[in-house]
């Protein structure tokens, strides 16, 4: 035990550099502000939409509303790892509406959580999940004819690359048998790498430029959720939650570099460096699910985050700006029977959901909107409650209310995420007899 506790404290230490070394998200949007906002959850509730806040289920971690760490029996162990494959597609065109299409395709380590009993019906839970990823790369090429006539081909490159990371700890307890209330505290850190390079691809008088902006950030937030579970007839009940998260700022150091090279030589014109913090505005959710107990569920959430007042480094060229970010979110799941002794796939869980976000990020006064439908279901292993689950997400993010494709600055990105986790259960300190 000392061992795999061990072994869970330097993954979640590690886990947060690693996803620094690669694409852990690819979005042209990410460009903008702390990069691309990531869904909380894992792949339980991925598959249901995203829904969560009014969850309660003993045979998973809800990472959506520390409440819900306590619906569990109270020696139960509980792990939650996951993985995300993501394959996306992109559409937009130049300044004169050519459309250029490309794609990308990434796998990544999503999250881990441990959860276990503290006393009685109390609980704690650790991990650490993304909280924001920013991964983009583009080329163009200078087509104004008198920089052509002078500096021959011109040719600009763009990348983005890093994210932040939240690592949570928290606990909850369960009063008068059907209140729940909870907390975590909530540690954001991370690294976000921007830069942009101009090649003169025909002129050897002249040398590559690059500038490069690293920012570290880093800042602490905490999360409060509460649940009520209400019976309904017979084996139905009623759970209704909400969390509220407090607003933060990220605070780190911000660095910005510009240098020319060419041959064996490099010569760094720029060399600034300064402090800099983030606003992270305060977070409301509200939700709930109906029940039949052992059978099905129904849930739908909403999330509210207003990201007006926040102010972001500079993006020369683009007209953005923070704005409203808002989520709606709806799922559903049955299970044909738990507890079939002859048919194994009557005991696997079946989900579907839906869901319409809008983002924090405007350009041009537009706010980006994602849509998308989800699948998936988790397969029972050993003891019924350690699964094996997989969840499939379809969607498309695009500027809302910009009519085409071809409208310079809108990109359309659709996309197909599938998410695979392990789901381990386990009852501590139980007494083995033999006769």
């Amino acid at each position: 035990m000392k061992r795999f506790f061990i072994f869970i404290a330097v993954l979640m230490l590690t886990l947060p550099a690693a996803a620094q070394e690669a694409f852990s998200s690819y979005t042209p949007y990410s460009l903008f502000g702390i990069g691309q906002l990531e869904s909380v959850g894992d792949q339980n509730t991925a598959g249901m939409g995203g829904i969560g806040v009014g969850l309660r289920d003993p045979n998973l971690i809800n990472l959506l509303n520390p409440a819900a760490v306590t619906a569990r029996e109270a020696d139960a162990f509980m792990l939650d790892f996951g993985l995300k494959q993501s394959n996306m597609v992109f559409a937009g065109a130049d300044a004169e509406g050519k459309l250029a299409r490309s794609a990308k395709n990434l796998f990544n380590i999503d999250h881990v959580v441990v959860s276990f009993p503290i006393y009685k019906s109390s609980a704690f839970r650790v991990g650490v999940m993304p909280f924001s990823n920013t991964g983009y790369a583009f080329t163009f090429h200078e087509d104004k004819d008198q920089i052509l006539a002078t500096l021959g081909d011109v040719q600009y490159f763009r990348s983005g690359q890093g994210g932040i990371n939240q690592v949570f700890a928290g606990a909850g307890v369960t009063l008068f048998d059907r209140l729940s209330v909870g907390a975590d505290g909530l540690f954001y850190i991370g690294t976000i790498r921007r830069s942009t390079t101009t090649y003169f691809n025909t002129n050897e008088f002249q040398r590559s430029a690059t500038r490069a902006w690293n920012v570290v950030p880093r800042g602490f937030s905490a999360k409060a959720g509460i649940q009520y579970e209400q019976p309904v007839g017979e084996d139905m009940s009623l759970t209704v939650g909400a969390t509220y998260k407090i607003g933060s700022t990220l605070k780190g150091d911000f660095t910005d570099v510009a240098y020319a090279s060419g041959g064996n030589y490099v010569d760094t014109t720029l060399n600034n460096s300064y402090s800099v913090a983030y606003s992270i505005p305060q977070e409301i959710a509200a939700g709930f699910t109906f029940r039949k107990s052992g059978s099905w569920m129904f849930g739908f959430d909403y999330t509210r985050q207003d990201w007006t007042g926040s102010k972001f480094d500079d993006t020369p060229g683009v007209n953005f700006s923070a704005g409203l970010a808002q989520s709606f979110n709806a799922g559903f799941e049955i299970i044909p029977n738990r507890y079939d002794v002859r048919y194994y796939f009557r005991t696997v869980t079946y989900r579907i959901g839906a869901y319409h976000k809008t983002q924090y990020i405007m350009i041009d006064g537009n706010q980006v909107a994602t849509n998308g439908i989800t699948l998936g279901f988790a397969l029972p292993v050993y003891n019924r409650r350690t699964s094996v689950s997989f969840a499939v997400d379809l969607g498309q993010t695009s500027l809302a209310g910009v009519p085409s494709v071809t409208t310079p600055g809108n990109v359309r990105e659709r996309y197909v995420k599938f998410s695979l986790g392990l789901n381990l259960y386990d009852i501590w300190f139980q007494k083995v007899l033999y006769n």
